[in-house]
């Protein structure tokens, strides 16, 4: 069987260049300010995302996020419509360590703060 004569299309899915991306940190979705390390959830796909850019650019806006199922974790990219809620409360054990970290140099400042007077 001789094999079939392969076309080539021409493909043009690219958002456009990337200087022309608006890129920003925080955003309002579903009525609450988003800011890099809240929890989202993502209508049709398991686990926890957080929050990591908004970026717009000619062709559309996306977000990008960090997370998933536990073990499987992976940066994405989803359309804004696809949030389906925004968590006040961290649960993912990378968010809780960081919260950790944070709460730590909070009060190691505070200390020596306290010292000094």
């Amino acid at each position: 069987m001789a094999r079939k004569k392969k076309i080539e299309r021409e493909v043009n899915n690219s958002p456009g260049s990337i200087e022309n991306w608006e890129i920003s940190t925080e955003i309002q979705i579903n009525g609450r300010y988003v800011e890099p390390g809240t929890e989202l959830k993502i209508k049709g796909e398991r686990g926890r995302y957080r929050f990591m850019k908004h970026v717009v650019s000619g062709s559309g806006a996306w977000i990008d996020v960090w997370g998933g199922p536990k073990g499987s974790e992976s940066i994405r990219s989803f359309r804004l419509e696809r949030v389906s809620r925004v968590h006040y409360k961290n649960k993912t054990d990378q968010a809780l360590a960081q919260e950790y970290k944070n709460k730590k140099i909070a009060m190691k400042a505070e200390s020596s703060e306290g010292s000094e007077d």
